[in-house]
């Protein structure tokens, strides 16, 4: 089998469509239909049912695609064990973020480690605080950045930086509520959370519970998957949420969100670098892990930016 066909078929396997995988593997669609046609023509069997502009992977697709897995990982480590002679910082990277660090800290930060380590190719995976800490733990991702810390002793958590979580409510949210906002009004608006294994739906969880308002006393009236849905189902005035000041910034600079202001209630999180110490650090690994601790002061989210902020007292 050609190397060139497996990687063909097994990013066909995860896009489950022709077309986004020649889109990511930067060929013709024709170049990755043949790939897989050759493929199933060696096998004598087929590896994708094509249901109308659907494709779905036979059995024979889903046990060839465990095998690529490790195909390919052998060959990345081979790789990275050849330069290694060298000490050179090259090969994959595959890092993961959950949804704060992955859309606003990982593209400024991926882009000068990559300026001083132009020989190493990240690949960068998004999902929940739960999801990347498990993919992790698994030796899926050699390195995670997340919102929850880690409460597994086979992971390294190294925290990089706190994060400022605000309450946040569209501008119509004071023509149907009475002000000030006190911690008791809370039990009576509608509430839009992150879904479980969220880090953000965490850090709010336990600052609640500090105050004497459980999850279970709210009116949550939607629960979202992702930040940027969070942000605008609270912008079309469903409810109120928690989530990072650093994600909403430009939210609140247009002033369709505002930031509210309650006394007794602060939420605190920090963002974690988390890594297996089970598993061999080569170069590009050490180093990235390196370059985020020596940049954590960059990721600071200052706290106390009066950007759309709304107090008890001079609520508009």
């Amino acid at each position: 089998m050609d190397i060139r066909q497996l990687r063909a078929f097994a990013k066909v396997y995860e896009r489950r469509s022709f077309s986004r995988a020649a889109e990511e593997l930067l060929l013709s669609q024709p170049t990755v239909s043949a790939h897989v046609a050759s493929l199933e023509q060696q096998m004598q069997i087929a590896l994708f049912d094509r249901l109308g502009r659907s494709i779905l992977p036979t059995q024979a697709a889903d046990i060839l695609y465990v095998h690529c897995e490790s195909v390919f990982s052998a060959l990345d480590q081979a790789e990275s064990e050849i330069r290694l002679l060298s000490n050179e910082v090259s090969g994959a990277l595959r890092i993961g973020g959950s949804t704060i660090p992955a859309n606003f800290l990982f593209p400024e930060l991926i882009g000068d480690f990559l300026r001083r380590y132009p020989n190493v190719r990240i690949f960068l995976s998004q999902g929940d605080s739960s999801d990347i800490l498990e993919r992790v733990r698994s030796g899926e991702l050699s390195v995670g950045v997340v919102g929850a810390k880690s409460e597994t002793l086979e992971l390294v958590t190294q925290e990089l930086v706190a994060d400022a979580l605000v309450v946040l409510a569209a501008p119509c949210f004071f023509s149907r509520h009475t002000r000030p906002v006190s911690l008791a009004s809370l039990r009576d608006v509608n509430w839009v959370m992150r879904q479980p294994g969220s880090g953000t739906r965490l850090a709010v969880e336990q600052a609640l519970e500090k105050v004497g308002l459980p999850l279970k006393d709210l009116n949550i009236v939607s629960v979202v998957d992702g930040t940027e849905a969070l942000l605008r189902f609270v912008r079309s005035g469903l409810g109120i949420t928690v989530s990072s000041r650093l994600a909403a910034k430009e939210y609140l600079q247009r002033g369709e969100l505002v930031a509210l202001d309650i006394p007794g209630l602060h939420f605190v999180r920090s963002f974690y670098a988390v890594s297996h110490p089970s598993r061999h650090q080569f170069p590009a690994v050490r180093f990235f892990l390196k370059f985020l601790l020596d940049v954590a002061a960059r990721l600071q989210v200052p706290d106390n930016e009066p950007i759309g902020t709304v107090t008890n007292n001079h609520a508009e």
